[in-house]
């Protein structure tokens, strides 16, 4: 379970590298990526190659570690993202896009 969790995890931060790339090129980061994206992408196949084996190792393991997670993001999409914590980065993204709007 725990091997699955690491590598669908890292499936999802991948693909959050990737879509924060293209979505923000311009934005300020602490630290750049070798390669860029095309790096990221890379990890991002070993990654998937690697949620696969889970399930060839032991299937029943693997569904219902998937199944937890698939329930976590419902919860998350439905619940949580709606009452995030007041510092969250997210959070701090509406304020300024708020600010924008009002000074335009």
């Amino acid at each position: 379970m725990a091997v699955f969790g690491a590598a669908l995890s890292y499936v999802l931060m991948m693909v959050g590298h990737i879509v924060l790339r293209r979505r923000e090129p311009g934005m300020a980061r602490p630290h750049r990526t070798p390669g860029g994206t095309v790096t990221t992408g890379f990890a991002l196949v070993i990654a998937v190659l690697a949620v696969i084996a889970t399930f060839l190792v032991d299937p029943i393991a693997a569904g219902a570690t998937l199944g937890a997670f698939a329930l976590f993001m419902v919860y998350f999409g439905l619940y949580s993202r709606h009452h995030l914590v007041a510092a969250a980065p997210d959070e701090e993204f509406a304020a300024l896009a708020e600010a924008e709007e009002e000074l335009t």
